[in-house]
């Protein structure tokens, strides 16, 4: 009687994954017997209605369908050997050096030849299996290989994530207004906080003060407003200065004397310290 593995349990037939698959394990199946009437049904369901398989005059026995052969070794494994977790089958290399006929007894052994590594944190991995089935009498029916892509474990599928950094005093942000504010040139900051003078309003000083200073003072307080289109706090432009108040229709000048006018006060004014100089 052909060695057969360890008995395999009902709670031994949950999927296992690619992890736990023992590199280089080996199992040998139970035995089944292929009868006229599976290779009748098989031929079918497969549609095979060629004369090796329908036709029973042929060498005096129906021949086992190659596909048969591999179905059963694989129904086979699933009974007797621990059952993967596959995602999906990747290929069969089968070869048949002898054919099987009907009423002959076959069993498979199945041996894990390759675990490959998976590719980067992939879910899956492959796996290859090298199956050989004989007969009762121990000779060679069929060989090959079934690769399968097997599911990993949950923790060993996951891509290693970055090694966390030890806890420390989180550094304080730099305020951006901190910044800016040290950005700023120092005129813009004091023609933006500086507000403009005040206008004077009062009569007596238009009328004292000579007619060229009234003009520029006319003139710096509309070039004034344009410091206020300087950039302001935070980097922001500054609101736009108020637009100084009209000044007041200057009155009439003050005759300085009752006899002229203020031009010719003043140039009596003039002459009469230069005659007073020594």
């Amino acid at each position: 009687m052909t060695p057969r593995g360890p008995a395999i349990l009902g709670s031994d037939l949950e999927p296992i994954s690619f992890d736990d698959l023992p590199l280089g394990g080996e199992w040998t199946t139970r035995r089944r017997t292929i009868s006229e009437a599976e290779i009748a049904l098989f031929g079918a369901l497969a549609g095979d209605f060629s004369p090796l398989t329908i036709d029973v005059s042929h060498a005096g026995a129906r021949f086992a369908p190659p596909a048969l052969l591999v179905a059963v070794a694989i129904g086979l494994g699933t009974m007797d050997m621990p059952v993967p977790s596959v995602a999906e089958w990747e290929w069969l290399n089968w070869k048949f050096p002898r054919p099987v006929k009907a009423g002959e007894t076959i069993y498979a052994r199945w041996t894990l030849t390759q675990k490959r590594p998976p590719v980067g944190g992939a879910p899956t991995a492959i796996v290859v299996w090298r199956v050989d089935v004989h007969t009762s009498d121990g000779a060679l029916c069929a060989e090959g290989e079934v690769g399968a892509s097997v599911r990993r474990k949950a923790q060993a599928a996951r891509p290693r994530t970055a090694e966390a950094t030890p806890a420390g005093p989180a550094p304080t942000p730099t305020s951006p207004s901190r910044r800016r504010r040290g950005r700023r040139p120092a005129a813009s900051t004091a023609a933006a906080a500086s507000p403009p003078p005040p206008v004077e309003t009062s009569a007596m000083a238009v009328a004292t003060a000579p007619s060229g200073s009234a003009e520029k003072a006319r003139r710096r307080r509309r070039r004034r407003p344009r410091a206020s289109s300087a950039p302001g706090r935070d980097g922001q432009p500054a609101a736009p200065a108020p637009p100084a108040e009209a000044a007041p229709p200057l009155p009439a000048p003050v005759a300085a004397s009752a006899s002229g006018s203020p031009r010719s006060a003043g140039r009596l004014s003039r002459v009469i310290k230069r005659l007073r100089r020594p």
